[in-house]
Parts: structure tokens; sequence; C-alpha cells
């Protein structure tokens, strides 16, 4: 692990791979940190360059009463991606952390070589009632309560590549991680998805996009997934991972690293036709006003 200080907020990240590979940021979801994404980077080849920061409020990084909505979190992202100087990087994001890597992709789309999104927060946010909001504000004080929504998130973990002693050890720490968050944090993300919404703008994501979605989630609604698909010029696909749910990182890292591999190392010429149209329809737009 290591440090980096921005100017809004100190991210602590993890990483792997060599550091002169193909760079790929990662963001968690809810009341997630980077240790998430450990089991994914146990399988990813030495030539990728793989980091992880833990998002605010979460983790070893900064933790603030305020600074949760979509929109500041990707400007968050994008300060960490100037300190590290990250050029035409590969940007994942899970979950809440899918919000944050479109905002991010409709903010900064120069900076990005593609955007992927695993079981990610609709392209519409996501409304959370106020019985949820309480839900959630409750698993700050009762381990059990949090124990078992993080338990939904990877339904058929334990993965193949741990053992059930080597998960329950590994699952006991990503829910000390998820206790320690900053308070807000446990609340603020899903008030801030209710706030959150990028349909009408989302086709301005012309950069190519893969959207994977765990057929076990009980999170994201296929509907949902499919209509993200619909609103994005730059995804080609919906790939459905048989078998998984939410957390396909953690519950089979190596079929999501085969997916991240294969998509990142196209030469994305399929792509081409369905920017080039996004395109039109946007000067046509812009005419039209």
């Amino acid at each position: 692990m290591f440090t980096i200080v921005t100017d809004p907020i100190t991210f602590n990240l993890r990483s792997s791979g060599s550091k002169d590979g193909v760079p790929i940021l990662l963001l968690h979801g809810s009341h997630a940190t980077s240790r998430w994404w450990e089991p994914l980077f146990a399988v990813l080849p030495d030539s990728i360059h793989a980091i992880a920061p833990d998002l605010r409020g979460c983790g070893r990084s900064t933790q603030s009463d305020t600074g949760y909505d979509i929109e500041n979190q990707a400007e968050d992202i994008s300060e960490l991606a100037a300190a590290l100087d990250l050029t035409d990087f590969d940007l994942v994001g899970h979950g809440s952390g899918g919000a944050i890597a479109v905002e991010f992709a409709l903010r900064h789309p120069q900076k990005l070589h593609s955007l992927i999104l695993v079981d990610s927060v609709p392209i519409e946010g996501a409304f959370t009632p106020l019985q949820g909001l309480q839900l959630l504000s409750q698993m700050r004080e009762d381990r059990s309560l949090l124990r078992r929504a993080l338990s939904s998130l990877m339904p058929t973990a334990p993965p193949p590549t741990m053992t059930d002693s080597e998960f329950e050890t590994f699952f006991d720490l990503l829910v000390d991680d998820a206790a320690a968050m900053a308070p807000a944090a446990f609340t603020a993300v899903a008030e801030a998805l209710n706030r959150w919404n990028r349909l009408e703008e989302a086709h301005r994501l012309t950069l190519p996009t893969l959207l994977l979605l765990g057929t076990e989630d009980t999170i994201v609604e296929r509907d949902a997934a499919t209509r993200t698909l619909l609103a994005i010029p730059g995804a080609a696909n919906l790939e459905i991972l048989r078998g998984l749910g939410h957390s396909p990182m953690i519950e089979s890292p190596v079929v999501l690293a085969e997916r991240i591999i294969e998509f990142i190392t196209e030469d994305f010429e399929s792509f081409e036709e369905a920017r080039e149209v996004a395109r039109q329809d946007s000067e046509s737009a812009g005419n039209a006003e």
C-alpha cells in the first residue's frame, strides 16, 4: 500500500503489476475499500499496472463529513489521476464506483482509453427509500447486520482461488473495513445516487465501454443494466457473468480478469461506427439548438 496526497484528500492505494505496464484504475463500490480488488490483483499479469484507491471516507483515505456527491468524487479521482500522471488509462468502476467512473468519463474523456462498468449503478442513478437509508445507518452500530449485508453482495463466494478458511479471514477484514468508514459515508453515497442521473448526457460516452453483470446480482436489475447499455454509444454489449453475484472480483477473479484483459487489448475498431453515429447525433442536436 502507498499514499498519494492531493488537494482535496489523501488517498490510500493498493497496486499490482509492473509500473511500466498497461495502466488501469479500479474504483470500489459502497461500504468497500481497495481491498476488494486484492483477489483480482492476485491473478492479473505483471504486464498490467492495476491501481485501486480507497475512496473518500473509506479505508485509510481521508474521512470527511461531506464531499460524497458523485460529481465531487469524480473530481477526487481526477486529482488522483493527475497526481499519478495517468493518461490514456482504463477505468473500472464497481457498484456505486461505476457512477463515479461514468461521471469521470463524461468530464474527462480525453484521459481514458476505455471504461469498464462491473455490476454498476445504472446510468439513471439508484433510489434508496428512507427505510433503506435508516437500515444503512443501523449498519454502523450492528456488525452482524453489516456482515449479512456484505455477504449478500458475494453470494457465490468463496472463489476457487481461496480456501474456505482463507476467505473467512479475508471477509472478516472486509467487514472491519466497512465498520471503520467515516460515519457520513454510510448513507451519503446512497443519498448522492438518489440525486445523480446521467441518462440525458450518456450520448457523450463514445469511448469503448464494457458492461458486466452477474446473473445472481440482486442489487442491479438486468433491465436497468440494459437501459445503460442502450444509452451509451460506446457500449457494444452487456456481458453476462453466469453464476456470479454482485462482486465478481471476489467471487470469480479469474473470470473477471479474463474479461477485462480481453477487452482492454482489443483494437476497438468495432466501436468506431457507434462513436461516429454518436458524434453526428451530437452535432445535429447542437445545430438544432
